[in-house]
């Protein structure tokens, strides 16, 4: 019963913080209109088109709200780029193509095969070099063995 009332409890929480970010978001992007509206144009001394079609205000704050929705699409195509890249090398998901250059399954499988080849050479390797340490470490031991023999047999 507990659980039931803490999980109901957490979502009522999320909710209401989902509810709150909303609004803020609403608030921020009505401040934001409101404050790229143009309060006041200058006069040009010798106004050409350009000058002409700039003279009204909906068309400068139309332009500034258009360079801004652009500025936050870039933006969030940025994040996004960044943050796909990241999971899929988190996934092992790699690179398979780009642009006219792409990578076959097949090359990828020899690859990835060739990996498990190498790998399993170090092992063994691996494994034959602690067996020779090892049978170093014997021999080391035979020979202060033998010249502790030696030393007492020319003692005697």
């Amino acid at each position: 019963m507990g659980k039931a009332v803490e999980a109901r409890s957490r979502h009522g929480a999320g909710t209401a913080l989902a509810v709150l970010a909303i609004a803020v978001s609403v608030l921020g992007l009505a401040l934001l209109v409101k404050g790229l509206y143009p309060a006041n144009l200058p006069l040009a001394k010798n106004p050409d088109f350009i000058d002409n079609v700039f003279d009204n205000r909906g068309v400068v704050w139309v332009a500034r709200l258009l360079l801004v929705s652009a500025a936050a699409v870039l933006a969030f195509g940025g994040v996004f780029i960044v943050v796909s890249t990241v999971i899929r090398m988190k996934n092992r998901e790699w690179l398979r193509r780009a642009g006219p250059f792409e990578i076959s399954e097949t090359t990828v499988n020899e690859v990835e095969g060739q990996l498990e080849q190498w790998r399993s050479t170090a092992l063994a390797r691996q494994e034959k070099v602690i067996e020779l340490t090892e049978r170093l470490d014997e021999s080391d031991e035979l020979i202060k063995g033998l010249h502790a023999s030696l030393e007492r047999s020319r003692n005697d």
